[in-house]
């Protein structure tokens, strides 16, 4: 009879006990757009009329649930606007390594909400070809600010949206027609959605 006591107290206490947070990563394909920024002064030419579809993945994992780490991956095609490369095409690729902060709302299983937010350093990678004026290819040091929301139906499956800014640590040192640029910095923002799969 004691030891049926001891059992019952013992498996109360075991159950009172909060799980504990266990790690759990996820992959997001997106698809988004890039809007806003500009690519330096004195031309002050923001950047308009180009197309603004960006698409790529974000890998991450998130370490006891709510401290963890990113990495995504981005492709725009003719991100500059088409009337200062008229001749050529342009794109731009982005890597960019995260960390995050994110709170499991509803656990790390079944149906959760977690609103989270990032900070990276990583690199911006720009090719374009100015017709008979220049060209461009650079690689930039930057870093992305950002925040959004992940839902998850169930223990897989969930989707994500978030917005992003992203700005080179080094002022731009291309010259197009004795234009010197050295006082623009170049940035942009970006929006995108996912589907997130959770393992």
């Amino acid at each position: 009879m004691r030891l049926l006591r001891v059992l019952a107290l013992l498996a109360a206490v075991l159950a009172a006990v909060p799980a504990p947070a266990r790690a759990d990563g996820y992959i997001a394909p997106f698809i988004g757009a890039n809007f806003g920024g500009d690519i330096g002064q004195p031309l002050n030419v923001s950047l308009k009329d180009r197309n603004r579809l960006t698409y790529g993945a974000t890998l991450g994992f998130m370490g006891g649930g709510v401290f963890g780490v990113e990495l995504d991956f981005s492709y725009t095609n003719n991100f500059y606007p088409t009337t200062i490369t008229p001749e050529g095409s342009n794109h731009l690729w982005t890597l960019m390594p995260a960390l995050v902060i994110g709170v499991p709302l509803g656990g790390q299983k079944g149906f959760g909400v977690r609103p989270f937010a990032l900070a990276g350093v990583g690199l911006v990678k720009r090719d374009a070809d100015f017709g008979s004026l220049s060209s461009i290819a650079k690689n930039d040091l930057a870093y992305a600010l950002g925040g959004g929301v992940m839902v998850f139906f169930n223990d897989h499956i969930g989707v994500r949206g978030e917005y992003r800014y992203t700005r080179n640590f080094s002022v731009d040192d291309l010259n197009i027609a004795n234009i010197d640029l050295e006082r623009g910095t170049f940035n942009y923002s970006r929006a995108t959605g996912a589907v997130v799969f959770r393992f």
